[in-house]
């Protein structure tokens, strides 16, 4: 039986993932409403006055179609362990940096961008582009847009000519120096099953060419019950 789409948009897109998510999952893929997942990997961030690899671990979490968190924890050598966190309810996005107390960020710019980059990690899993509250726009023979339509926020998919997830690329403002640029998820070939679910083996973060991070996914819960207070940060 071939997957199912609920996705709104033209025929030739809906073929498009169809046979992404049958590459990645077979004719059984997975129902995801939420999501808890680790990466384990290293980003490129400043110490002293250089910019240079440095360990890091991040825990991820998605209520779809509208609630993300993406909480991290960079381990420079013989330096502080820096953490921070971005969380999204659907509604109000808050950020911590340094271990400082959140912060409600109000900026358009800034709140579209944290979005757009949880919906491209949103993206690597195929299966929530199948929802209902997705808009599917074929762009080439092996590319399509898929709109978050509660959001309005779209990524751009790209497919090797196997049908396997290349990349995906989101247009964001870069926190580091303001600019709008490409953020852009490159996957690995190989995929690794964890806690019943296929991912890619490794997963590359660049801003246009110049790279942000290389991770791994760790620990993997399916359809865990995430209450509220994880994305609106209440006590």
């Amino acid at each position: 039986m071939p997957v199912l789409l609920l996705a709104q948009g033209d025929t030739i897109a809906k073929c498009a993932l169809r046979k992404a998510i049958e590459a990645r999952y077979g004719t059984r893929p997975p129902s995801l409403d939420s999501l808890k997942i680790n990466f384990n990997g290293r980003t490129l961030a400043k110490v002293g006055p250089v910019k240079t690899w440095v360990p890091v671990e991040v825990t991820a979490y998605f209520r779809f179609p509208m609630a993300m968190r993406w909480d991290f924890t960079v381990k420079p050598l013989k330096l502080p362990v820096q953490r921070g966190l971005e969380a999204f309810d659907g509604a109000t996005y808050h950020s911590a940096r340094g271990g400082k107390p959140p912060t409600v960020i109000t900026d358009p710019a800034q709140v579209a961008s944290m979005r757009r980059r949880m919906w491209a990690i949103a993206a690597i899993l195929l299966t929530p582009l199948s929802e209902l509250f997705v808009k599917l726009s074929a762009i080439g023979e092996n590319s399509l847009w898929a709109t978050n339509t509660k959001l309005d926020d779209a990524a751009e998919i790209h497919l090797r000519p196997d049908n396997s997830l290349d990349y995906v690329r989101v247009e964001c403002l870069n926190p580091d120096d303001n600019r709008w640029q490409n953020y852009i998820i490159r996957l690995s070939e190989e995929l690794v099953c964890i806690n019943d679910l296929l991912l890619p083996a490794k997963m590359s973060a660049f801003w246009d060419d110049a790279p942000n991070f290389e991770f791994e996914p760790g620990l993997v819960e399916s359809n865990p019950n995430i209450p509220d207070s994880v994305f609106t940060l209440a006590e």
